[in-house]
């Protein structure tokens, strides 16, 4: 306690320790509120960072996979996991791939009735790329590419199918140079990785929608398998 506070008589000092110490609730309040408020700054510069890295990314031209939820559809689709794409002329950020339809289970991120196809009056049929397990199970490896390198992100795009050839599809899907990333297509030849713009994603999304395929089909093992350091050429 202060000198000043101890050399007061008996009586003062015993109203003063009665004396509600209101004037540490102000405080305490403004404590409180001072720190709510640095949460709030700092949950606010947050959210505006990763807005402006979504910004730069698009002002440059990426379009970044978003991390969303898997759903298991049961219906016809474009299966792009292997397949060769051209960039469109006139726009870099789009390339044209050929595709497998294909009918059967598969993986989509948004729900299964958005990518359900149709057929307009015209008789053009649409399906949607999604992923499948199918090509890998048919003994297509998995070729790891670096990142720089450009490839095509195809989940989820519409694709027109081929009037005369309704096994193919052909699909536009945005133009990528961002991670690492996979694809099955290039046979093993990783010289192709910075040529052939093949249709792929990035690693980490491979492995956790391959998980949820093995899982939701119940089978007992991934059938993927990865090229190795022998097949490089």
């Amino acid at each position: 306690m202060p000198q000043s506070l101890a050399a007061e008589p008996a009586v003062a000092d015993t109203r003063l320790k009665e004396r509600p110490r209101r004037d540490f609730i102000p405080l305490l309040g403004a404590r409180t509120r001072s720190a709510q408020s640095m949460r709030e700054r700092a949950s606010t510069n947050s959210i505006s960072l990763r807005i402006l890295l979504v910004v730069a990314a698009a002002a440059l031209g990426y379009v970044v996979p978003a991390q969303a939820e898997n759903y298991f559809c049961q219906q016809q689709f474009a299966l792009c996991t292997s397949a060769p794409c051209i960039p469109e002329p006139g726009n870099p950020k789009v390339a044209i791939c050929t595709c497998d339809v294909e009918d059967g289970p598969n993986l989509a991120t948004v729900a299964c009735d958005t990518v359900k196809p149709s057929t307009d009056a015209n008789s053009i049929r649409t399906v949607y790329s999604q992923f499948a397990l199918k090509q890998f199970a048919q003994g297509k490896r998995t070729l790891k590419c670096p990142a720089g390198t450009p490839w095509t992100w195809c989940l989820n795009k519409p694709c027109t199918v081929d009037p005369a050839n309704p096994k193919k599809a052909i699909c536009a899907c945005d133009v990528l140079r961002t991670s690492e990333w996979i694809t099955a297509g290039g046979n093993c030849n990783t010289a192709t990785c910075k040529t052939a713009y093949w249709s792929g994603a990035p690693l980490n999304d491979f492995n956790v929608g391959t998980d949820f395929l093995v899982k939701q089909l119940k089978l007992k093992k991934s059938p993927v398998n990865w090229c190795s350091q022998a097949d490089a050429r």
